[in-house]
């Protein structure tokens, strides 16, 4: 039963009237380990990039997995769980978490909420944007990442994906790198 657990949250406990000493006593009985601030799992659980995303998603509900985290998600580039790449509300708290490191990038209005999906990983629902949403997204932060990711992903998705050009142009358009992103799709794409 306690695989099915996922990430537990010592407010998780509160609607069936238990107190979050319990978990400490799980954790010292062998149960369960703690990673992080708040963040609780089987004891047994494998740490993995499905986990890592479960326990940022459970630590910040309203941020979304992005850049090179969600690329991974995508199953293009490289996996990194020891850091994931989230987006919150440009006006936002900086959210802390202990664990994975987390990198922020801040977004408003449209550019934040369009292109969201939500997955099931671990019992936890994983707010990830959606693979268009995640190529322009690495186009608008390629100074801070570099532009050769953003590139490289672009090429992998075109020649290995079923890439929908019409989302991709609309959120070229709403995150303002269509003409960045132009030569780069034109000369990829097969003529």
């Amino acid at each position: 039963m306690a695989h099915k657990l996922g990430v537990l949250r010592p407010k998780d406990l509160v609607p069936y009237g238990i107190q979050a000493e319990y978990l400490r006593r799980l954790c010292d009985r062998g149960l369960l380990k703690k990673l992080g601030r708040g963040s609780y799992v089987p004891a047994d659980a494998r740490q993995s990039s499905g986990l890592a995303l479960a326990i940022v998603a459970r630590a910040i509900p309203n941020g979304v997995i992005c850049l090179q985290s969600a690329l991974a998600f995508h199953e293009i580039g490289d996996d990194n769980p020891n850091e994931i790449s989230v987006a919150i509300e440009r006006r936002a708290a900086k959210p802390r978490v202990e664990f994975p490191h987390i990198r922020v990038a801040r977004l408003g209005g449209p550019a934040f909420v369009e292109g969201v999906e939500t997955h099931q990983i671990e019992n936890v629902k994983v707010r990830i944007y959606s693979l268009e949403k995640t190529l322009t997204d690495l186009f608008k932060f390629r100074n801070k990442i570099g532009p050769h990711v953003a590139v490289d992903a672009l090429r992998t998705a075109l020649a290995e994906r079923n890439v929908n050009m019409r989302k991709l142009w609309h959120y070229a358009r709403l995150c303002r790198v269509e003409r960045v992103m132009k030569p780069y799709v034109d000369a990829l794409l097969p003529s």
